[in-house]
């Protein structure tokens, strides 16, 4: 998978945008970033797209800019001079994709059904647009259409929403979604860029499910076991043994003396994808303790500490 495509796939979701003024681009690009979105599909839809981009890659460096409603080779000229990092487009238009490669510039086409996949085969894509996701069936079509395809991966665009977005980010076929409902125009138009913000941020939280999982206390004096069997008895669960020590129940880690985490102990967050999760901290200025990373059997990190302890507890993102 490339670099952006990856980095499309860490943020999880792509705010879709249709500008009618240019000068709404700044302020909109700096309440997704701020939410925790950085990262925009600027369609074509409307004469301020080419002029937006520009705008907002100036104002939020860091973002991650893309064009989308590309029909043709001169869209793709005027994305690519307004700074545009990826391409998607509503269908699968042979011309379109080899020209964006002959540029050098991802593409995600819109594909429908097995024969715009064919196209997006024969081109050797790794991800392409599903559009209008749910009008087309959803989760059930794309998962029906992957079983041929296994290679692909799919960015659901039309119809996802905050109530059925991690529907479709939690199936291993799917990189990310498309959405829009972030993009209040009724909030756009009367200047309210914190409601942007606001909307964004609960999309964040929402895809990222974050919980806390189990709390984890340092051993000591020996008697990690009795207190292990302690927290069991509370939680009506069952005393575990690992590695590091004991869990008392799911929700109570006893840690060994010598495996211990953090000045007072640790604390477990739950969250549905620990990439994305990790992605979004580190945009909060967060720094992760790569030497602690583990992933599971196909490469996807499945757990990691911060850096720094919190509080005195050492905090970490697991599955």
């Amino acid at each position: 998978m490339n670099e952006i495509c990856k980095k499309i796939h860490d943020i999880g979701i792509v705010p879709v945008i249709a500008l009618d003024r240019v000068e709404d681009a700044v302020p909109l690009a700096k309440a997704l970033c701020a939410g925790g979105l950085p990262v925009a599909e600027v369609t074509f839809r409307t004469e301020a797209a080419h002029d937006a981009m520009i705008e907002m890659k100036k104002a939020c460096p860091e973002m991650l800019v893309g064009a989308g409603t590309v029909l043709n080779r001169a869209q793709v000229d005027s994305a690519l001079d307004a700074g545009a990092e990826f391409i998607v487009s509503p269908g699968t238009n042979p011309d379109t994709i080899a020209y964006c490669q002959e540029k050098g510039v991802p593409i995600l086409p819109g594909t429908a059904n097995p024969a715009d996949l064919e196209i997006a085969c024969s081109y050797g894509l790794e991800v392409v647009k599903f559009f209008p996701a749910e009008q087309l069936g959803g989760l059930k079509m794309i998962k029906a259409l992957s079983a041929p395809y296994n290679k692909l991966k799919f960015m659901p665009t039309g119809g996802v929403k905050e109530a059925n977005v991690n529907d479709y980010l939690n199936d291993p076929v799917i990189l990310a979604c498309g959405g829009t409902w972030m993009i209040d125009k009724k909030a756009i138009a009367a200047g309210d860029f914190k409601k942007i913000e606001d909307l964004t941020r609960n999309a964040v939280m929402t895809m990222l499910g974050m919980k806390i999982k189990h709390i984890g206390l340092n051993e000591e004096n020996g008697n990690g076991l009795e207190l292990a069997k302690a927290f069991a008895s509370f939680f009506g669960g069952e005393v575990r043994e690992t590695s590091k020590g004991w869990f008392g129940s799911d929700f109570a880690e006893i840690m060994n003396e010598d495996k211990k985490k953090g000045t007072h102990g640790h604390i477990g967050i739950g969250v549905n994808n620990v990439d994305r999760a990790k992605r979004y901290f580190e945009s909060k200025g967060y720094k992760f303790d790569e030497d602690s990373a583990s992933y599971d059997e196909k490469g996807n990190l499945k757990l990691i500490y911060l850096k720094d302890e919190i509080g005195g507890f050492a905090i970490h993102l697991v599955k």
